[in-house]
Formats: structure tokens, C-alpha cells, sequence
């Protein structure tokens, strides 16, 4: 879509204070709500040149990293093992049964013996 009647746009010229040096930084006010603040760097500032450390340890295995959508065998489940989904169920109130029985059984143990 080349249209000769539309020009292209002209880059904005720097201003003549673009090549100062500023310094950021953050502070907080009494509520704790974090702004920024800019000052003129003084004339000895040395910025911290930051570089990427070499690599000294070897790169992760790809089965040493977790991925949250694989379907199959993770390092929990071993490979010959498969889940089904499907686990054991709690009857609740055979549960609830055998908690009334201890209960009941240590209360006896308190008064001091068995009484049928």
C-alpha cells in the first residue's frame, strides 16, 4: 500500500539535555507508595557495567525440569506404574465408627476399666 501523497514521518531531533547523566531513584513516601526520583549524575559517576556470567555449570537435562502439561510418567510415578485415576475411598462412616470406638475404649481406660 505505497501512496504517493502520504510522507513519512520526521524523527524528533534530541534536545541538548539528552546527553546528561541522570540517576533514578526510589524512594517512598509516608503511606509506603514508591515513586521515582531523578538527579544529575555528578560528573565522576562510573556506571557499573553488568555482564552475563559464563556458564560453569552444564545446562539442566530436559527430564530435570518440571513441565505442568505433560500427560505420562513423571519422576514420582515410575514408567512401568500407571494410575488410573481412580484411588481408594474412605467409607466416612466406618470412619466415623471407629472414632466413637476409640473414644469410647480410652474413656473406659480413664475410669479405670473394662465394663461390658
Amino acid at each position: 500500500m505505497n501512496q504517493p501523497n502520504k510522507t513519512q514521518p520526521v524523527p524528533p531531533e534530541p534536545l541538548p539535555d539528552s546527553k546528561r547523566r541522570r540517576i533514578g531513584k526510589v524512594v517512598h513516601d509516608d503511606r509506603g507508595n514508591a515513586s521515582v526520583t531523578w538527579e544529575d549524575a555528578p560528573a565522576d559517576y562510573q556506571r557499573t557495567v553488568l555482564q552475563v556470567a559464563p556458564d560453569s555449570a552444564p545446562a539442566r537435562k530436559a527430564e530435570d525440569s518440571f513441565n505442568p502439561y505433560a500427560h505420562g510418567a513423571t519422576r514420582a510415578t515410575p514408567a512401568g506404574t500407571h494410575s488410573s485415576g481412580n484411588t481408594t475411598r474412605t467409607d466416612l462412616r466406618k470412619l466415623s465408627d471407629w472414632i466413637k470406638m476409640m473414644r469410647e475404649i480410652e474413656e473406659r481406660k480413664r475410669n479405670g476399666g473394662d465394663q461390658d
